[in-house]
């Protein structure tokens, strides 16, 4: 079996245990950017690598955003390897992150001066609101893992019992979810009507977060307090397709 891990945990692995990585992205896409010293899927023999490589190495496998490397991941699992992960969120998660990776107390520290919180206060409100949700409303994803970093409580909800996650959804921001559903967030948490954030994507249309939460593991059948599940709510076909195909996943898991 292989696993997936978010960048916070591939770089933990990548500075501890020094895995084999692997690119399964295009040669140009390659070419433009990859992380250090991986090598290029599309240049290497699995059978090969096999022979060669010891069992027991850690191997890393990403593509663009974390949905194709599962699929290579699961090959060399089945090719005999011990540890095999995926990276979620691919090489724009990666990205992403390392443009937020250096950022410092002090640019938190004004942001929560600006918006009305107390500097060095990550778990007290400010305006009736949390500053984890107000940075998951404003799409800040370099807020929310400083804010997580600096100890921010992950279970507070808005006004009407919604969680971070739910307004990391709200904001659309997609790198803005992953950073919420890495710091630990449960994707499944329900609010005091029962749904949870699956359903509130799935409802207002917005297919890319259906397409990330999916991917992340939430449960498409989870039912509402009035008996509503994400899929007798979705808001067009191709929400509706991508919950069906991830039920049948489930199905014959």
């Amino acid at each position: 079996m292989y696993r997936r891990i978010s960048t916070r945990e591939a770089r933990e692995l990548i500075a501890t245990r020094e895995p084999l990585l692997l690119d399964i992205r295009d040669a140009s896409a390659y070419r433009s950017g990859h992380l250090p010293g991986a090598l290029l899927f599309s240049d290497l023999d699995p059978l090969a690598l096999r022979r060669v490589l010891p069992r027991d190495k850690p191997l890393l496998v990403y593509c663009y955003h974390g949905i194709a490397s599962q699929d290579i991941a699961r090959l060399f699992a089945d090719l005999g390897f011990g540890e095999v992960y995926s990276l979620d969120g691919g090489f724009e998660a990666w990205h992403a992150d390392t443009a937020h990776v250096g950022m410092t107390a002090a640019p938190l520290a004004d942001w929560l001066r600006e918006h009305g919180f107390e500097p060095g206060e990550p778990n007290r409100q400010g305006g009736g609101t949390w500053p984890l949700i107000k940075a998951c409303q404003q799409g800040r994803a370099d807020i929310v893992e400083a804010l997580a970093a600096a100890g921010a409580d992950l279970t507070v909800t808005d006004a009407y019992g919604n969680d971070a996650l739910w307004a990391a959804c709200y904001s659309g921001d997609l790198t803005t979810v992953a950073a919420v559903l890495d710091a630990g967030v449960d994707p499944d948490r329900r609010n005091p009507s029962g749904a949870t954030a699956l359903v509130f994507a799935a409802s207002s249309g917005r297919t890319e977060v259906v397409s990330l939460l999916l991917d992340r593991g939430a449960d498409p059948g989870i039912r509402t307090d009035d008996d509503f599940t994400a899929m007798d709510l979705a808001a067009n076909l191709e929400i509706l397709h991508l919950l069906r195909r991830a039920q049948r996943r489930e199905s014959h898991a």
